[in-house]
């Protein structure tokens, strides 16, 4: 027998916020994955029935994929024994922007919901991180937090806790996201042991910064700490046109430009509304001049983080 089908929506997110590396996230608005599942007591096993718009392939296996691991997790915990039908319509482009993170969330919260409602954000976490864990072999809450509580968030992987640290408005973002992606181990590969102090120091300035910017609701200052003196002189390398794209961004006015995430993915942020479409305009004079074939996508902060769909 069939129950409702219920469905979630899960947006994509900005790892590090540039000197924030695997610790602070941003939820964006525009893109996401939407995920619809229903419990099925004639089913012998899950199913994922559609996985639509993934720019890479992803597996269909429901034991393979993070939507699916996270969802069962959240059943299992709740005694739910019931099969489900899971599908999943991937709204998140590219690298760099928490693909499988919003889809781990997005399962975990709606296992949450079929299971009802029941679990506290915490739970939903660990669940979405032990599922991005099991796939990715790794443990980074940076996109996973900023998915579930929307905002900007601060997380601490060692601990395995975050937490919503607010919203501040007038922020928007201009990104470009490369048809070729780059996986996030291949980007942490690069990053050396060691690095020189006045880097580090430089990394934690701007990241204080960029939490007091949230403090005085400042969207100028926010977007002038964006910058990465630690993490970006080694990953900008795997990103092509990269000098090319900060160039053509801070000419045209923006504020501030940075790697979103691990890659290939970049962002360009301002508070003025009206410097938006130069900022457009010039990244594709950029991409055309040195051939490179992306996205160009507007966006802003999502305030909200993983919901019922359409809410």
């Amino acid at each position: 027998m069939s129950h409702p089908t219920v469905s979630v929506y899960a947006p994509a997110s900005v790892g590090n916020i540039g000197p924030g590396f695997d610790t602070l996230g941003m939820a964006v608005t525009g893109m996401g994955d939407t995920l619809s599942a229903s419990l099925d007591s004639a089913l012998s096993q899950d199913v994922i029935e559609r996985i639509t718009g993934a720019w890479t392939p992803l597996p269909s296996d429901p034991r393979e994929n993070t939507a699916s691991i996270a969802l069962r997790i959240m059943l299992d915990r709740a005694g739910e024994r019931r099969h489900f039908r899971l599908t999943l319509e991937k709204g998140v482009p590219g690298s760099g922007l928490g693909s499988s993170a919003a889809s781990a969330v997005g399962g975990a919260y709606l296992g949450n919901l079929l299971a009802g409602d029941i679990f506290s954000p915490q739970e939903i976490l660990e669940a979405a991180l032990s599922a991005e864990a099991g796939v990715s072999g790794g443990v980074f809450l940076d996109n996973i937090s900023a998915c579930l509580f929307g905002g900007i968030t601060v997380s601490h992987g060692a601990s395995r806790t975050a937490l919503p640290a607010g919203f501040i408005h007038g922020i928007h973002l201009v990104f470009v996201v490369p048809k070729k992606t780059l996986k996030t181990s291949d980007s942490r590969k690069i990053l050396p042991d060691l690095v020189p102090r006045s880097h580090a120091i430089g990394a934690l300035s701007n990241t204080a910064g960029i939490l007091l910017a949230l403090l005085r609701n400042d969207p100028d200052l926010f977007c002038q700490r964006v910058n990465d003196p630690l993490i970006e002189p080694y990953r900008k390398v795997l990103i092509p046109g990269f000098d090319s794209l900060r160039e053509a961004a801070m000419k045209a006015g923006a504020g501030g430009f940075a790697i979103s995430g691990a890659g290939s993915t970049t962002v360009a942020l301002t508070h003025r509304p009206e410097i938006v479409p130069h900022i457009i305009s010039a990244f594709e004079k950029a991409l055309s001049e040195t051939a490179i074939e992306a996205a160009i996508i507007t966006s802003s902060i999502d305030p909200k983080g993983v919901r019922r769909a359409n809410s």
